[in-house]
């Protein structure tokens, strides 16, 4: 139950501050704010700001959330006439107010990094053959393997890096396998069968770890790469499942995003903190993708009037906008499906 609340509570603040991102700018740079919603469809909680006259208010689908801005439907009366509308703001306003959502999420993630870091230290990854948190009920918790735990050998192949540890294990998925291990000074055989998934051995272990913590200055600088690392790996796996050359890369929804969070909740605050770091540097990378229906392509569109000062047609922008909406929440209602009901 406590996870629950946590869980809800944590993806809640990174939607409600990606959409602030959005709120803020807009009143910034003059624009009127009539709604900021967490969530969709009818609300289960709304209030009313007597001095803005800002409806707040939470949906009862909380997928997500949006900030609904005067004018920002170019088919609303006075979209295009009243000095306060979105639509008459110039096209760099308008593009830092799309913008503004997942430079938040960039933001937080970049915070959380930083003060993990600098205040409490952060788990860094440990390059060796070695068991640190196990995925539950997968195949190396059935085994017997234990968190600290030395891998020597996978079927007599000696290994010494965790790369080396995947590379062996996942050359046998689905086939019973003998793993040599040293435990308290004790070296016994595990046989355990890795799981088959998409051709890849797996058995649901991750590095083991140290805590570092940093001085201010250099805890900055290791946000700032971790984010961009992150971001380009993240860039670089979506390249690969385009073009199938990575076949170890699938799409995740939300059952599996839980799932991933409840295993790194167990694991403590300092490792669910880092994975919700992660979380909000998806949505900032998600949220950017040039697709329209999301803040990628309402900015390439955008672009496009800069260019050639001429805005795109209302009706296929708020066509094309919807038509990629329903897909995808199609798509995320498919995926998550398949995650219930496949694992």
């Amino acid at each position: 139950m406590d996870f629950v609340i946590v869980i809800i509570l944590s993806l809640g603040f990174l939607i409600a501050f990606h959409e602030w991102g959005h709120y803020f700018f807009a009143r910034l740079l003059g624009m009127k704010v009539l709604r900021y919603s967490i969530g969709f469809l009818k609300p289960i909680f709304s209030w009313t700001s007597q001095k803005s006259g800002i409806v707040y208010q939470i949906g009862a689908l909380p997928l997500g959330g949006f900030v609904q801005v005067k004018g920002m439907n170019p088919f609303e009366e006075g979209a295009f006439e009243d000095a306060d509308s979105y639509q008459m703001a110039s096209p760099w306003k308008r593009m830092l107010v799309i913008i503004a959502g997942p430079l938040a999420n960039l933001l937080i993630a970049w915070a959380v990094l930083f003060g993990l870091k600098a205040i409490s230290g952060a788990p860094e990854p440990l390059d060796e053959a070695g068991v640190g948190q196990m995925v539950p009920n997968a195949p190396a918790e059935k085994a017997g393997l234990e968190t600290g735990d030395r891998i020597l050998s996978v079927n007599g192949v000696a290994v010494k890096t965790f790369g080396d540890l995947v590379e062996q294990v996942g050359q046998n998925g689905g086939k019973k396998t003998v793993l040599l291990i040293q435990r308290e000074g004790r070296r016994m055989p595990v046989t355990i069968t890795p799981e088959n998934k998409q051709g890849t051995g797996k058995i649901g272990v991750y590095p083991p770890f140290k805590m570092v913590r940093l001085p201010v200055g250099e805890a900055a600088r290791f946000a700032t790469l971790k984010s961009i690392q992150v971001v380009k790996d993240t860039l670089g796996a979506i390249w690969g499942m385009i073009t199938r050359t990575r076949k170890d890369v699938q799409m995740s929804g939300p059952p599996q995003i839980i799932k991933e969070a409840k295993i790194q909740y167990d694991y403590g605050p300092i490792a669910y903190l880092s994975f919700m770091s992660f979380i909000s540097l998806m949505l900032f990378l998600f949220n950017l993708l040039p697709i329209p229906a999301l803040d990628g392509g309402r900015t390439v569109f955008l672009l496009y009037e800069v260019i050639t000062r001429k805005r795109v047609n209302k009706r296929f922008d708020a066509m094309l906008n919807t038509v990629f909406f329903f897909i995808l929440m199609t798509l995320l209602v498919i995926i998550s499906a398949k995650e219930i009901f496949f694992g």
